[in-house]
């Protein structure tokens, strides 16, 4: 991804939040900082915050201080979902309803609805999700969809620091394993 010097500076000053399951982390840090997101904090449900009990992490870019999410909701918010033979992404905005955050098992939720989505709108290329749902619902996760989860994340997360329009909640993201 090639960018301008003035597209790097609008990535290092960014603030957005990652929100997705413990096994992203390492994925999410490393494609995060090869595109110029420097000041990355993780945060487990262990630390001091209040976050919805169904979220394992979260990764933050905190170039402006530190930030509490249940607090701050000015910042845009990405959902990496692992899919097994593929992965999905979420990105709710600042002005976006937020509930979406306390579903109680969000990557199967989010599973079944970008499926029903495909499915009504006839999308192509989305059987692979289909056929992942009873993997999803037993838990199977894989490296090759949280890296490709993670990629898709970064250029999300560059996009909305460069000020690129993105898609968000209703619509999302979804691909294949890029592996």
């Amino acid at each position: 991804m090639n960018m301008t010097s003035e597209e790097k500076r609008l990535i290092k000053d960014c603030r957005i939040a990652v929100i997705g399951a413990i096994e992203f982390i390492d994925n999410i840090k490393a494609e995060l900082k090869q595109l110029g997101f420097e000041s990355i904090q993780i945060i487990s449900p262990s630390d001091e915050m209040t976050i919805p009990s169904n979220v394992d992490v979260i990764a933050e870019n905190v170039n402006q201080g530190g930030s509490r999410l249940s607090e701050d909701m000015t910042i845009p918010l990405i959902l990496p979902f692992d899919f097994v033979n593929g992965a999905g992404v979420i990105v709710v905005m600042p002005d976006d309803e937020r509930d979406i955050i306390c579903k109680p098992d969000l990557r199967q939720w989010a599973a079944t609805y970008m499926a029903g989505y495909c499915a009504f709108w006839n999308v192509d290329g989305c059987e692979w999700l289909r056929d992942s749902l009873s993997d999803i619902r037993n838990g199977v996760t894989s490296n090759a969809a949280l890296k490709t989860a993670a990629h898709i994340c970064a250029r999300i997360a560059a996009n909305i620091a460069v000020g690129r329009e993105v898609k968000h909640f209703p619509r999302f993201y979804l691909c294949k394993n890029l592996e």
